[in-house]
């Protein structure tokens, strides 16, 4: 009697279940479904999947059969290519805008004017996934991307989160390598990389994605985590330059004040210098590229002074500089975005951050902020290539001309008011 009680039950939610699954699938509420197991990285992109993304900005989706928020490509590079491979988190993949405004597309567009590079047809190959720290981007060129035999290599360092990416401690998603420091070196680490259990745990939570109950009750984790540590972070930080507390004072702009964020940065510098180094020895350009973080190129001044005021800082460029030394100490270039895109967003009072249906000034860059990254990225590349540079790093806040405003997206919808 109890059997046939708990089979019926068991039988009931199943059924439940799957009337609810097939349900969902057919509504609004269906999610899209992108991410995938990965051996080495913890989770990529689902090779195949498209959708449309209206989170944050609009943008239809579609992921390659490599696994790329990109065009199909050759794995055998055609004779007469520049390719470049670009390594990234979300900046890269860039759900937000249309694939033909990426910051990466406008720099190979730009980049076909380079004299340094006449009668070559320039190739942009993006490797970036949402939520990626520089360990896993490491590991992008290690075991991905060389098989497309790129000349030259991007990384793009998002400094609003790489840092806790990066970290061991600070990071929630513990599905990805990390670099752990033992007995001086750093070497892969890490529940992931040193946990059979912890690997399977993963391998079933991003293949469980398939289920879209799945997507929506993992959805609903994700976000309770996410607003308890945004409530522990406006409780640490009361003294916020907003009133109603949403600027949480993000550690990362200042010098490292404790154990934990002196080990973060330290595993970032050694994942960025092993990423460098993995470029150099295979003889390809490599430039390391700081992008930017919506407070530091907020287009209001007073605003991002009491910022830095409640931080205790007289900028907001401290993983500017301490990269741009990197750079200059372990012989690889450096390009700090931030201090030449505040400089624009101040001259001509724009939003490169942020979106109608989200919040100008906020989040992810909109296709003005790629734009001008694109062209900057670009202007740099080919400078390098020009001179035959590998070893330089301009520090930040360097004068480096930015270009002038491109006028179709200099609308007053982008302006500050």
């Amino acid at each position: 009697m109890f059997l046939k009680k708990t089979l019926a039950l068991l039988f009931g939610i199943f059924t439940a279940l799957l009337v609810f699954e097939v349900t969902i699938r057919f509504t609004p509420f269906a999610e899209l479904h992108m991410v995938t197991y990965d051996k080495w990285r913890g989770f990529a992109l689902l090779p195949g999947a498209h959708g449309w993304y209206a989170r944050e900005g609009r943008a239809y989706i579609r992921i390659n059969h490599d696994g790329l928020r990109d065009v199909d490509h050759t794995k055998a590079k055609p004779k007469g290519v520049f390719r470049i491979a670009v390594l990234g988190d979300s900046y890269a993949e860039a759900q937000q805008i249309d694939l033909n405004r990426t910051f990466w597309w406008v720099m190979q567009e730009k980049l076909r004017a380079c004299p340094a590079l006449s009668g070559e047809k320039v190739e942009a190959i993006n490797f970036g996934v949402r939520a990626y720290g520089t360990v896993q981007e490491w590991l992008s060129l290690r075991y991905y991307a060389w098989q497309y035999s790129p000349d030259f290599v991007v990384l793009a360092i998002y400094i609003g989160n790489d840092i806790v990416n990066n970290s061991v401690v600070l990071e929630a998603n513990k599905c990805r390598p990390f670099l752990v420091e033992r007995q001086g070196k750093f070497v892969l680490g890490g529940p992931f990389f040193d946990s059979p259990t912890t690997r399977f745990r993963c391998f079933v939570r991003y293949e469980s994605r398939h289920s879209q109950v799945a997507n929506i009750l993992g959805d609903a984790v994700m976000r309770i985590r996410s607003a308890i540590r945004e409530r522990l972070n406006k409780n640490h930080n009361a003294n916020s330059p907003r009133d109603d507390g949403a600027w949480f004072l993000n550690p990362v702009y200042v010098e490292p004040r404790d154990e934990v964020w002196r080990e973060a940065w330290d595993a970032t510098d050694a994942a960025i210098t092993m990423t460098a180094k993995e470029a150099q020895s295979h003889g390809v350009g490599f430039l390391a590229v700081t992008l930017s973080d919506a407070f530091q190129v907020y287009p209001d001044p007073a605003r991002r002074e009491a910022y830095q005021r409640a931080l205790g800082v007289s900028d907001l460029f401290y993983p500017e500089r301490r990269i741009a030394k990197l750079g200059e100490r372990e012989g690889f270039e450096v390009l700090n975005l931030a201090p030449i895109m505040q400089a624009y967003a101040d001259r001509y009072h724009v939003y490169l951050h942020g979106f109608p249906n989200t919040e100008l000034g906020g989040g992810h860059w909109n296709e003005l902020g790629h734009k001008l990254a694109g062209e900057l990225i670009a202007q740099r590349i080919c400078d390098m290539l020009s001179r035959g540079s590998t070893g330089r790093s301009i520090r930040a806040g360097a004068d480096e001309s930015a270009p002038s405003p491109p006028l179709a997206l200099s609308s007053s919808r982008q302006r500050q008011n």
